[in-house]
């Protein structure tokens, strides 16, 4: 986008279930965490809603919308999913079946998840008051403490040389340079 592009609606999609995140599975196909017994689930640009299943995701959520968050990572074909209630992240290879289940002292109550440059996840670790950053492994390559705390939201940058943090029970959003 640039300054004066304009943003059109183009179709909106009735769910059968609250979204609590999103991200483009796909250029038609979108997959979302939900509250609903499937804690994931996709849409297409049709309105169609399917579950994904994987062996390490768990069976169904008893938390509501905002505990848990999804991110899918293009280069790898990788679902991630955070559960903040059981301070743990799922990375889910959706082509072959494996993954990882990911717990660590640096991530204590993981709320917004995204995916980051070379395969890489950044995770908002809510407890800690930082955002960690994990190979496509699972493996913690960096935390970073976030100012004010409470992360709630990540996005970083294509180029990966920033990073958008939405915090403060949603009422603030800060924007750093990754060196």
């Amino acid at each position: 986008m640039t300054e004066d592009s304009v943003i059109t609606l183009h179709k909106t999609l009735k769910t059968s279930f609250y979204c609590g995140s999103i991200s483009i599975l796909d250029t038609d196909t979108f997959v979302v965490s939900t509250t609903d017994n499937q804690p994931v689930r996709t849409i297409d640009v049709h309105g169609n809603e399917r579950e994904i299943q994987h062996k390490l995701l768990p069976d169904k959520t008893d938390s509501f919308t905002w505990s848990s968050a999804c991110a899918y990572i293009p280069s790898t074909k990788t679902l991630v999913f955070s559960d903040q209630l059981q301070h743990t992240v799922y990375m889910c290879d959706l082509t072959s079946g494996d993954g990882r289940v990911i717990v660590n002292d640096q991530i204590h109550s993981p709320t917004g998840v995204c995916a980051g440059p070379a395969g890489t996840v950044f995770v908002c670790s809510r407890d800690t008051d930082s955002v960690v950053q994990l190979s496509p492994q699972g493996d913690v390559l960096a935390s970073n403490r976030v100012d004010k705390g409470l992360p709630l939201a990540v996005h970083v940058a294509e180029d990966g040389t920033r990073l958008v943090v939405l915090s403060n029970n949603f009422e603030t959003i800060k924007l750093y340079s990754i060196v």
